[in-house]
């Protein structure tokens, strides 16, 4: 039995996309609902009994403030901007206040894929890592040129890191 390889057709490649990157509203609401439960928890327990001890009431208080903290701080810190795919690289611009800041190029690996959502990262040449959480109603009508280019590989001969190393041979 002889397997065979298909060619790389344009019809099957993905067109150049640019999405915007920014605060997802199910992202909001997921933090928020965790946070909340976690309250919830925390106030039942102290009902049942778990008030009779000061140090795990300090205790149980500290570690859901310390957790309301992380929230609040990932929340104000999350990045906002614009995430390209040329067909070749993928490229995020960070936005501040409305203006380009800076960017950088790099690897875009899919960790969970929910179809209208995407949670990925985007490994940077430099080492730098970039965790964003991309939603279909945040542009919906290039939500599935994103898809495809999430999961498609770079053209053919469109990069110089697909090419073989070049082999140095000694003159004699």
């Amino acid at each position: 039995m002889a397997l065979t390889t298909r060619r790389v057709s344009r019809h099957f490649s993905a067109p150049p996309v640019r999405y915007p990157v920014g605060p997802g509203s199910v992202l909001r609401w997921g933090l928020l609902i965790l946070l909340g439960t976690g309250g919830a928890v925390l106030v039942f327990w102290l009902l049942q009994g778990a008030g009779d001890s000061a140090m795990r009431l300090f205790v149980a208080m500290l570690v859901w403030s310390v957790a309301a903290s992380a929230v609040w701080h990932f929340w104000r810190k999350r990045i906002r901007g614009l995430l390209q795919w040329d067909g070749v690289h993928w490229r995020l611009e960070i936005d501040q206040l409305g203006r380009s800041v800076h960017s950088f190029e790099g690897t875009l690996w899919v960790r969970l894929d929910l179809q209208n959502h995407l949670w990925v990262c985007l490994d940077g040449q430099d080492g730098r890592h970039a965790w964003l959480w991309l939603e279909r109603q945040g542009a919906p009508e290039r939500w599935g040129d994103l898809r495809r280019a999430v999961y498609s590989r770079p053209r053919p001969g469109g990069s110089r890191a697909d090419e073989p190393a070049a082999v140095h041979r000694p003159q004699a």
